[in-house]
């Protein structure tokens, strides 16, 4: 560039200091300027490559961070999935457990009381010698006395042989006897011939013992025992086989499964009669659980079923069926599956029906459409919720859970109070009326609703703040989806707040909660 200076001052044809002229001057400059522009070109492609490039790294970098935000919730997701799952398997109930003796409150605990969480009362059972008060009374069962004598009889002095004189017997205590004995019941009839002249037949015969299966093998007595094994028991059908072929009966099993089958038949106007008075009930617990069969239909393996328990305040029915639709429960609880509204009365009234449940959704919807169904949720299964977002990521949220079964703890006392301050005011309203039962009854009222406002306002604030854990959002979704259904328990304090009594009347003998109802699964239904 100098030098075009130096020809633009001099002159287009002055030569130069160094003998080259003007335009050669020019021309070496000018191909300078062409190799910097081609240069400068080149650069600028180059620099547009690399920032190209360099977008290209800042996509691949936020594809990346992506990529890990997601993967770090998927696999804080497993984590508390698998802290659940471990808290499942290995760890104890958190409606049937109560805390333990150094827990500072914050374990996965209610309390005693028949493991109804957060009334407070510790259930202390002792254990090992000595625990029991007293020892239990068998004066009720049949008694009967066995003599133990030396060999042959008496005896005599080891030296001179002389015998011994009788001198009474030594009781030397009592013990349980348990012996199972199956036999064969010969039956004979008697037979009289008439030795008068008189019209009529001349020979009669006695009438024979009452059968409940036509010319079967088995006894009534057997019947009855085998179905209480059988249903009551809940013992397998293999397990009654073996047992029998222990004790000397050898017994096919498709003898006992017709046995079964035709007594069920015997029972089936009592079976209707008890499903009747179940269906007409006012309120029921209601429940569902996988119930497998083989062959179901008389097609072949095996078949995953659903076995639902609908327990009334008198009576509790059990339907088996291989659907967990709601179609189950609008057939047993009256429900037209049309219009989804509850039957008419049998006065042709208008019906009303409360239904104590989880939060499946099969009971959701029925109570969302009928008009008189109004659902009572379980808070036994809402506090497990929080219970659980609590196992997931118990460093961030160990206080958090705590505070939360604490105030579910005060809703179960309150209810407690609840229903033992109105079942007072019922037994006084009877007596024409108590003033402190009714008084009682109001502070009841007061204090339910101090504890379901206090989890209100928590659950909303919460709700409300940035920042919360996933386990604990969950759980807080959960409570506010089946509100309503929580609430409610506050017009029916006669009603547990728990739906665990079904608990108590359901199939409790199948490994893993299943059970095998053996060949035929419409047959066992």
């Amino acid at each position: 560039m100098a030098a075009v200076a130096g020809v633009v001052a001099g002159g287009a044809g002055a030569p130069s200091a160094g003998g080259a002229s003007a335009e050669e001057l020019l021309a070496r400059a000018l191909e300078v300027i062409e190799r910097q522009s081609a240069r400068i070109d080149e650069l600028a492609r180059e620099n547009a490559e690399l920032r190209e490039q360099n977008a290209q790294l800042v996509r691949v970098d936020e594809e990346l961070r992506e990529l890990v935000g997601r993967q770090a919730e998927q696999l804080a997701e497993a984590n508390a999935t698998i802290a659940v799952l471990q808290r499942i398997v290995f760890g104890r109930s958190s409606e049937k457990s109560g805390p333990s003796p150094d827990s500072d409150g914050d374990d996965d605990a209610g309390a005693g009381d028949g493991g109804k969480p957060g009334s407070g009362k510790e259930k202390q059972v002792k254990r090992g010698p000595g625990a029991r008060s007293g020892r239990r009374d068998f004066s009720g069962l049949p008694r009967f006395e066995v003599f133990w004598d030396f060999p042959g009889g008496g005896y005599c002095c080891p030296e001179c042989g002389e015998p011994f004189t009788p001198l009474g017997d030594h009781w030397s205590g009592e013990r349980l006897d348990w012996q199972v004995v199956i036999r064969v019941r010969a039956d004979c009839r008697r037979r009289y011939q008439r030795a008068c002249r008189c019209p009529g037949p001349a020979t009669v015969t006695a009438p024979g013992p009452p059968a409940a299966v036509g010319k079967g093998l088995f006894t009534n007595g057997f019947i009855a025992m085998l179905l209480t094994e059988r249903y009551v028991a809940g013992r397998s059908q293999n397990s009654l086989v073996t047992g029998l072929a222990r004790q000397g009966a050898e017994i096919s099993p498709a003898t006992l499964a017709g046995t079964c089958a035709q007594a069920g038949g015997l029972l089936a106007p009592v079976e209707a009669a008890i499903a009747e008075r179940n269906r007409a009930s006012w309120h029921l617990h209601a429940d569902e659980t996988t119930w497998r069969v083989f062959a179901p239909g008389g097609g072949g393996g095996p078949a995953k079923w659903w076995l639902w328990v609908f327990l009334g305040p008198d009576t509790c029915c059990f339907v088996m069926d291989p659907t967990r639709s709601g179609q189950v429960l609008a057939r047993h609880a009256g429900i037209d599956q049309e219009t989804g509204q509850l039957t008419a009365d049998t006065d042709g009234g208008p019906r009303r029906l409360v239904l104590s449940t989880d939060f499946y959704t099969v009971y959701e919807s029925a109570g969302k459409k009928a008009d008189g169904l109004v659902n009572l949720y379980c808070t036994a299964h809402i506090r497990r919720h929080f219970v659980r977002a609590g196992d997931a990521n118990p460093e961030q949220l160990k206080y958090w859970t705590q505070g939360w079964l604490d105030r579910i703890r005060a809703l179960y006392r309150a209810h407690e109070e609840l229903a033992a301050a109105w079942q007072d005011a019922a037994a006084a309203a009877a007596r024409q009326g108590s003033q402190a039962a009714a008084e009682r009854l109001e502070k009841a009222y007061a204090a339910w609703d101090d504890a379901i406002t206090a989890i209100d306002q928590a659950r909303r604030q919460q709700m409300a703040a940035p920042g919360l854990q996933e386990p604990a959002k969950k759980a807080l979704a959960t409570l506010d989806r089946e509100w309503d259904g929580i609430i409610a328990h506050r017009d029916y304090p006669m009603i547990s707040i728990d739906n665990y009594p079904d608990v108590a009347v359901m199939p409790r003998s199948w490994p893993g909660r299943g059970v095998s109802a053996g060949r035929g699964g419409g047959q066992a239904a």
